[in-house]
């Protein structure tokens, strides 16, 4: 088939949506779970989601564009588009992109985004309308069993600072939802120097407290916060990603208070709760621009398993 059709998305498309979803980002959202994301979806995100469709008006491919809220720029948006894998190079995505780029275009849209997996169908399509690379992001994985774990002098050391190491699940508990605000500044604190598809913003208080504290992925208690007497300063924090696996959130510490062994020791208090609580890994995401947590990591014993180019399209 040719020169097919693309309507706006529908609440009936969200089976199909999910399921070609998932066969790019397998573990990603079932039909339930991705509508009731989409109902939680700070407006401001500014989405538009389109489908392209068969003879039956069944979805085939979909394509989004939207605000990532954690690197807010109103002039700036990140692509989402994916095409069943039996209809590839069947002109599905190119369909769906000048929809969207009609859609950016009467935003006035300047900069429009996306992470692509290297030699994937993606990327080839991304590079063949004239995005560039401009970061990289690399997958890093620990088992958990091999993990170190931290020891007494690390410990010792870093105490001797007088600097103190405690949960998010035990400072909410000790001054209540003030626990949740100090950390979430923090959160924003530790990522606002670093640049990859647009500068860091902080995320929405409700968003970050949903997968920090609410959600059922978030973990509290396995969110370590390094503390100089009441004041927040480092922090390293773990999401369920699977029964038997976690995700790290963010490490980081304030620029301050770096090169001290703190992110060292709360990165290791976090296979120290992984081995403990009975999980087989732990993954995490880190830029390129971010070298000194590269560095770390393959001091801690992370080897990079995989990696995504950062592209961008300027639009004017």
């Amino acid at each position: 088939m040719t020169g097919w059709r693309v309507r706006a998305f529908e609440d009936r498309d969200y089976t199909a949506y999910a399921r070609i979803a998932r066969l790019h980002r397998p573990g990603g959202a079932d039909a339930a779970a991705a509508r009731e994301e989409d109902a939680r979806r700070d407006p401001r995100s500014d989405l538009v989601r389109v489908v392209a469709v068969d003879e039956e008006d069944a979805a085939v491919g979909y394509g989004a564009i939207s605000h990532d809220l954690g690197r807010y720029d109103p002039r700036r948006y990140v692509l989402d588009l994916g095409v069943d894998t039996t209809l590839r190079r069947c002109g599905v995505g190119a369909a769906i992109w000048e929809r969207l780029r009609a859609e950016l275009a009467s935003r006035g849209a300047e900069v429009v985004g996306l992470w692509a997996g290297d030699a994937t169908a993606c990327h080839a399509f991304v590079a063949k309308r004239g995005f560039v690379e401009v970061g990289r992001m690399y997958q890093q994985v620990i088992a958990v069993a091999s993990a170190p774990l931290p020891s007494r002098g690390a410990e010792e050391r870093v105490r001797a600072m007088g600097i103190t190491i405690s949960t998010l699940a035990a400072l909410r508990d000790a001054v209540g939802d003030l626990a949740l605000e100090t950390a979430w500044d923090l959160h924003s604190a530790c990522r606002l120097e670093f640049v990859t598809l647009g500068r860091a913003t902080p995320d929405p208080f409700p968003i970050w407290v949903a997968d920090n504290v609410t959600d059922a992925a978030a973990l509290p208690e396995g969110h370590f916060v390094a503390l100089e007497g009441a004041r927040y300063v480092g922090v390293c924090s773990l999401r369920r990603e699977t029964d038997d696996t976690l995700r790290i959130g963010l490490t980081g510490v304030l620029p301050a208070y770096r090169r001290r062994g703190i992110g060292r020791l709360l990165k290791l208090r976090a296979h120290a709760w992984a081995r403990a609580h009975g999980f087989r890994e732990i993954h995490t995401t880190t830029t390129n621009t971010n070298t000194a947590m590269l560095a770390l990591n393959d001091a801690l014993g992370y080897p990079i398993v995989g990696s995504w180019g950062g592209y961008e399209l300027r639009l004017r």
